[in-house]
């Protein structure tokens, strides 16, 4: 029997994962892991040998396994990459109509410029392939209550690989309540409408802080539930607005152009912080679906972050006073064009779309004189910033992802119609990289033979090493209970060890079936080559990143039958709080390319 052991610390994690229902931000708690590694290979005779002449042997054995191995016996293989890249694609004609006769002929795929092999093709059309859905007829009103039974849908054969995740996200910070819930009566007639068997919907709010209102569900009266619940919930975008007339007015009646600007910065830097947190609250969540198979959609429920904060107070110092004020170099200071652009390559590598709604309908009177019943022409200019900035960044979000963007448009239930066409009439595009899995950004573009036709798609990828999708993996697992099995592995944790200071050492122990692994010979030995990540939320949602160790397994070669029907026995000791606790363990075959993902939940301590 061969041992490892080593200790790994895991470090504070750098972002937070999205908040569950109804709770508000607290101070982060870091469930420490200190993890106790040893592999073993149960019931395989890899003992010390009893006699000299099977210690030579032995020794010969291990010679020719470690041909090509480091020197502390760490093995080196080519590990094989099955991260095949699914691009889709929505083709439509002069008019906006989906084309659906299109086959795999009808397309050309380039990364880089370069052409590449279609291996996988996909195509659903949705008015053909429709699903029992229901009547318009048949919904509820609006303010009617959801009824206790939908009429069954009819299971759906569907490649993993196409599965649909739909978020739907209420960005309550930039929107005002009125707007919000005439929207969100609009987006529960499209789910009730348009969900299908298998997909699964998640609602999130930002409300300072990322709030999920309902998990992944495909039941679409549980969201319908989280929506209603939303209608009474505090949006800001009022009191923005409020705030914005006052430094308006202060605008207006400032005698000196330095003073203006006082008060133009001073509003630019609120939001600017405003839009810094929703940002990264955004990268986060889209960060966390990498992980999660098949197709992502994000429907952004919003009256638009600004692309720069405050542009609109800055130009209107620059009608007070002229041009030479020279706000608009100190607007520059506020723009965030480069975190829009992350987070678009961000949602392209992790096949996220965003389908962006402005709730506002496009109207906006800012004028300082509106008070008094009239319109101020002269602050037609200022509007026009005003909506400019808060509608490209949805626009630069929806482009780059493959989506579409409504803005200026109260008619919601037309542009849903639209989103709903996506969802369910599309190309999907496969193909390998010809690349090594290098970690960089690659631009991806897709060519229609046919003439006259427009087509949309992501515009690019990050290329993910084994160690990235390992890792992501293991967190849709820990968040979303992502699970699947193919390695049929097991998990199963023992009694938890106090250490007097309030933590406990939680046994966890993985089991793997050899009869699994990809077994290469190389010499008198069979190797495999396994990578194991565990990580750890505890009951308030704070999040320890994946650690990872990566081990050989070795088996003689006159033993190879037999280990068929034994297990590699990974081990591993988490320190932690007392409390209920979510781990979630991934497994991956280096060598076969092959991933488990597995949760479980376990209570450590007393119950509190």
């Amino acid at each position: 029997m061969r041992e490892m052991t080593r200790e790994i610390w895991l470090d504070r994690p750098s972002s937070r994962p999205p908040r569950g229902p109804g709770r508000a931000a607290r101070g982060a708690l870091l469930p420490l892991l200190l993890l106790l590694l040893a592999g073993l290979l149960a019931g395989l005779p890899m003992a010390a040998p009893a006699t000299a002449q099977e210690a030579e042997a032995q020794a010969e054995a291990e010679a020719a396994a470690d041909n090509g191995a480091s020197s502390d016996g760490e093995i080196f293989f080519d590990s094989l990459s099955v991260d095949v890249i699914n691009v889709d694609v929505y083709v439509t004609d002069k008019q906006d109509n989906p084309v659906t006769d299109l086959s795999k002929d009808d397309f050309e795929l380039l990364e880089d410029g370069r052409p590449v092999e279609i291996s996988n093709f996909y195509s659903i059309d949705g008015a053909r392939d429709r699903r029992t859905a229901l009547q318009v007829a048949d919904l509820p009103v609006a303010d009617a209550p959801v009824p206790e039974r939908l009429p069954e849908l009819q299971a759906a054969t569907v490649p993993d690989d196409q599965l649909l995740h739909l978020i739907v996200y209420v960005d309550n910070l930039f929107i005002t309540p009125f707007n919000r819930n005439t929207v969100m009566r609009e987006v529960d007639r499209f789910l009730l409408e348009h969900t299908r068997p298998g997909d699964k919907v998640m609602l999130v709010t930002f409300d300072r802080s990322l709030n999920i209102r309902q998990p992944f569900t495909e039941d679409p009266r549980l969201v319908s539930r989280a929506l209603e619940q939303q209608l009474t919930q505090r949006a800001f975008g009022e009191q923005a607005k409020t705030e914005r007339s006052d430094l308006m007015r202060r605008i207006e009646q400032a005698r000196t152009a330095q003073a203006a600007l006082s008060h133009a910065d001073f509003y630019a830097k609120s939001i600017h912080h405003d839009v810094e947190i929703s940002l990264r609250a955004m990268s986060d969540l889209i960060g966390s679906l990498a992980g999660l198979p098949g197709r992502k959609a994000l429907l952004l429920v919003s009256e638009g972050m600004p692309m720069t904060a405050g542009e609109d107070l800055f130009a209107m110092v620059d009608v007070r006073f002229g041009k030479a004020s020279s706000a608009q170099l100190q607007a520059n200071r506020y723009r965030v064009r480069r975190q829009y652009r992350q987070i678009v390559a961000k949602a392209n590598s992790n096949r996220v779309t965003f389908y962006t709604l402005d709730a506002s309908g496009g109207y906006t009177h800012s004028g300082v004189s509106a008070e008094q019943g009239q319109i101020d022409r002269s602050y037609s200019e200022i509007d026009f910033v005003y909506d400019s900035s808060r509608q490209e960044p949805m626009m630069v979000l929806a482009d780059g992802t493959g989506g579409q963007a409504t803005i200026g448009s109260a008619n919601f239930a037309g542009a849903l119609e639209k989103v709903a066409q996506d969802l369910t009439t599309y190309y999907s595009l496969g193909y390998s990289p010809v690349h090594a899995e290098d970690g960089r950004y690659h631009e991806i573009e897709v060519r229609v033979k046919r003439k006259g036709l427009k087509v949309r798609h992501r515009q690019g990828y990050r290329s993910r090493t084994l160690q990235t999708r390992l890792s992501d993996g293991t967190t849709a697992a820990l968040l979303y209970g992502a699970s699947v099995n193919p390695l049929r592995a097991d998990v199963s944790f023992g009694r938890p060890e106090a250490d007097g200071k309030g933590n406990y050492l939680l046994p966890v122990e993985v089991k793997i079936p050899i009869g699994e692994m990809a077994l290469l010979p190389t010499g008198q030995v069979h190797q495999a080559r396994m990578r194991v990540a565990l990580a750890v939320q505890d009951r308030d949602g704070d999040t320890s990143p994946p650690s990872q160790e990566a081990f050989p397994v070795r088996v003689p070669n006159d033993k190879v039958d037999e280990a068929q029907e034994d297990y590699f026995i990974y081990t591993a000791k988490l320190m932690m709080r007392g409390g209920l606790h979510h781990v979630a363990v991934g497994v991956t075959d280096e060598i076969g390319g092959t991933s488990s993902f597995l949760r479980q939940v376990v209570q450590v301590g007393a119950r509190r």
